[in-house]
């Protein structure tokens, strides 16, 4: 068996990924509170997709030294301006906005959340509470939020199949993740 050695990883960059930064932001800069959600009229598309980077969210949280994560991302939030805060905030607000009301409370997540608020966020979590709130996220969410990514990729797509699509993301954040960054 082959253990995976992780590199740093910059969670802050331009990533083109929606759905991956979806998925991080809420592990990254929310608390989890045990909620389950009702998903109403779901297609199997949506279903098969939510699951699919269901699953790779939680091999990532497997992989990754959650301690060292906290610690990386609490220190580039402490050294990020205001401004800046303000501006990546604003795009990843768009991404997480149509999350159920419950959750957004329970989070802080507001259109104009402080920093502060998700540094306290980011320092409350651990590997148990970041499955279950992987879980929380409704499925519709997600395959929204690829599909969305498909649609600003339509030439490479309508080469490709959905699952060489996942594959491909997948292997594009392997890639980045056992990438080491540089200072």
């Amino acid at each position: 068996m082959e253990i995976v050695q992780l590199g740093k990883i910059d969670f802050m960059n331009k990533n083109k990924f929606v759905i991956f930064k979806v998925v991080l932001l809420l592990v990254i800069g929310l608390c989890f509170q045990s909620y389950t959600f009702a998903q109403e009229k779901i297609s199997m598309e949506d279903k098969i997709i939510g699951s699919t980077f269901k699953t790779l969210a939680k091999t990532f949280v497997v992989m990754v030294d959650i301690d060292k994560l906290k610690k990386d991302n609490i220190n580039k939030l402490n050294k990020m301006d205001k401004e800046k805060f303000i501006k990546r905030y604003a795009k990843a607000y768009e991404v997480i906005k149509d999350l159920p009301p419950e959750l957004k409370i329970s989070y802080g997540i507001t259109e104009n959340m402080p920093k502060e608020q998700a540094i306290k966020n980011i320092e409350s979590f651990d590997k148990k509470n970041i499955y279950k709130l992987i879980d929380s996220i409704p499925d519709t969410i997600i395959a929204k939020q690829f599909k969305k990514y498909l649609s600003e990729k339509k030439e490479e797509v309508q080469k490709s199949s959905l699952v060489a699509q996942i594959n491909k993301f997948w292997n594009k954040m392997v890639e980045k993740v056992n990438k080491p960054t540089t200072k």
